[in-house]
């Protein structure tokens, strides 16, 4: 008579080593991680495959259904890309039990449960379980091979699982056993599907079977994925309302070089924002920015990390970086997410001031882009230690005619299956233009920017109601002349124009409600100024910087650009336009969405 397990104590793990597997800690133990299993988990390979796609495809809120749970590996590793959510594990084997919890120890895995049993299609009974040497070879089948033991499970009806626990995501890697598991089962509310496939126990064609009838349901495989026995089955992206979810993740994303007097007044004004996650890229720092940065990421205010295009020697670095945090799992975690620069500064006008009551006062949408408003040098030649919002308050007009209307935006995105990759000025869609909800900084629906994926600006009359884009490209003189001896932050070798500070130094008005978000920035700087070591780089990078100031104007070349620089300023410098004059209208056409 086989053992029953139910009656039996789980055997105690005893290991005295942790492997550390793509980031997750398991413990050796060597009666279960015998030497098929040891090498690719040595390697950071074992089940490799399964989690790299659920890396792409869980939300922060998913409910995963891991079906097989092995060594918990892939269960730990949807429970830290689904804060938010749950995660069910079902496994079969029960020497496995106490190693499945263990790794979730290890790896301080919480929002997860595990059960006991074989998964089938009706359930209510119990199965031999043959166990064999290599835990992963087990199943139901006497005749696939050699087993060590026989085991009776109870079984646990897969349509009552899938009622009890709703899942979005299921997991399935039950060996061979998949093959009918899923016929007449509802799956309406699954978004995806991460299959592992055993045609040498059934078939080819039982397996192409197996995946046309899921492809029955709207779960549909990627005709271009490579050849594998691991398949990932999505449901197409259709035109579902986006939702806008509580408590949101929002992700900051940008590069820095040599900006360290800009960066705490900047970080402190997104913190108070709502901005919840800040990913750095710098390169090439003179004036201690990394090293500032690097403190900043030991205190967890944020990430802090070398541009990959200085390793893989790109001269993009923008783009490279972006390219780059799109693979990070904070991205993954992120519900939205930003791309701007450090002299750029969201500027809500509504409510508290904070993204949350932006949020809330629009309709869920994709996409939100913001128009930017230049502020000039107002008036200022040299170099001023100070908050820039308080330095350069006068800006371009709020209410332009139709020749300057057009201005560069910065989008507010949802992360979602409808977006496809995420660029500085606005996102690229993986749906239709017609299946997104478009939303311009007065919380109107637009197109423009969808149907057309080569455009970075928009029109930006009567698009400011809720929130701007404050834009401080110049600073003082020198300040924007040390930037343009620095070259660009976005494209090695690129050089910033005297035409770049002619079309930028506007100074004609001064009527943005900047006081709001000021407040709220300078209760986060007052924890700054806790950190005296903090402090202490950030005075060392306003002393670098006025250092470099200093040195470039022993330069002929920089004295003469300065010269013309300061010449166009003066033409510039003029009393402000009566209204109506320069372009204003009596009226911006905002009418924001009640």
């Amino acid at each position: 008579m086989p053992d029953d397990m139910s009656s039996q104590k789980p055997k105690p793990l005893i290991f005295d080593e942790i492997i550390t597997s793509r980031g997750l800690r398991v413990p050796f133990v060597p009666s279960i991680i015998t030497p098929n299993i040891e090498r690719p988990l040595r390697n950071s390979r074992y089940e490799a495959g399964e989690q790299q796609h659920l890396e792409t495809l869980i939300r922060p809120d998913d409910r995963v259904l891991d079906l097989g749970g092995g060594l918990g590996l892939v269960a730990a590793t949807a429970a830290r890309l689904a804060p938010q959510g749950r995660v069910l594990s079902i496994e079969a084997h029960p020497d496995l039990l106490p190693m499945i919890r263990e790794v979730w120890t290890l790896n301080s895995v919480e929002n997860t449960e595990l059960r006991h049993g074989l998964i089938t299609a009706d359930g209510g009974e119990t199965r031999p379980f043959y166990m064999r040497h290599d835990f992963w070879a087990s199943s139901t089948e006497p005749d696939s091979g050699p087993y060590v033991a026989t085991k009776t499970v109870a079984t646990l009806s897969l349509p009552a699982l899938i009622a009890e626990f709703q899942p979005t995501v299921i997991c399935c890697d039950v060996e061979g056993a998949e093959l009918d598991l899923f016929d007449d089962v509802d799956l309406t509310a699954v978004r995806a599907i991460v299959l592992e496939t055993h045609p040498k126990v059934y078939g080819v064609p039982a397996r192409d079977a197996l995946l046309k009838s899921l492809s029955d349901t709207g779960l549909e495989t990627d005709p271009t994925a490579p050849p594998s026995t691991v398949f990932v089955l999505q449901r197409a992206a259709t035109k579902a309302v986006p939702s806008t979810p509580s408590n949101p993740r929002i992700l900051l994303a940008t590069c820095m070089k040599d900006e360290g007097p800009f960066i705490l007044e900047w970080l402190a004004w997104h913190k108070a924002a709502g901005v919840t996650d800040f990913v750095i890229f710098s390169n090439d720092c003179t004036d201690g920015t990394d090293a500032l940065l690097d403190h900043l990421d030991a205190r967890g205010d944020i990430t802090h990390l070398p541009n990959p295009a200085t390793i893989t020697g790109s001269t993009y670095y923008q783009p490279a970086a972006l390219n780059f945090v799109q693979s990070m799992p904070v991205f993954r975690a992120a519900d939205y997410m930003l791309s701007i620069d450090v002299d750029e500064f969201l500027n809500i006008l509504i409510g508290d001031g904070t993204l949350t009551a932006l949020l809330d006062a629009v309709d869920p949408f994709d996409v939100m882009s913001i128009c930017e408003l230049n502020h000039g040098t107002n008036d200022h030649e040299t170099f001023q230690p100070g908050w820039v919002t308080d330095l350069f308050p006068a800006h371009d007009t709020p209410r332009p005619g139709r020749w300057r209307a057009g201005v560069g935006v910065k989008s507010l995105t949802r992360l979602s299956p409808r977006i496809a990759s995420i660029r500085n000025h606005r996102p690229d869609l993986a749906v239709p233009p017609q299946d997104v909800v478009w939303r311009d900084g007065s919380g109107n629906p637009m197109s423009d920017l969808a149907e057309d994926p080569q455009k970075n600006g928009i029109d930006s009359r009567g698009k400011r109601a809720l929130v701007s884009l404050e834009h401080y490209p110049l600073r003082s003189i020198d300040s924007f002349l040390v930037k343009a001896w620095r070259g660009d932050v976005v494209i090695k070798g690129k050089q910033v124009s005297n035409a770049y500070f002619r079309r930028r130094n506007r100074n004609s008005h001064n009527n943005m409600d900047i006081p709001k978000g000021q407040s709220r920035a300078r209760d986060a700087y007052k924890l700054f100024e806790q950190d005296l070591a903090l402090m202490a780089l950030h005075d060392a990078c306003v002393t670098a910087h006025q250092t470099r100031i200093d040195t470039l104007k022993s330069d002929p070349d920089y004295r003469e650009r300065r010269a013309e620089i300061v010449a166009i300023a003066a033409e510039q410098k003029t009393p402000p336009p009566v209204k109506g004059t320069d372009g204003d209208t009596q009226d911006d056409g905002a009418k924001p969405q009640p």
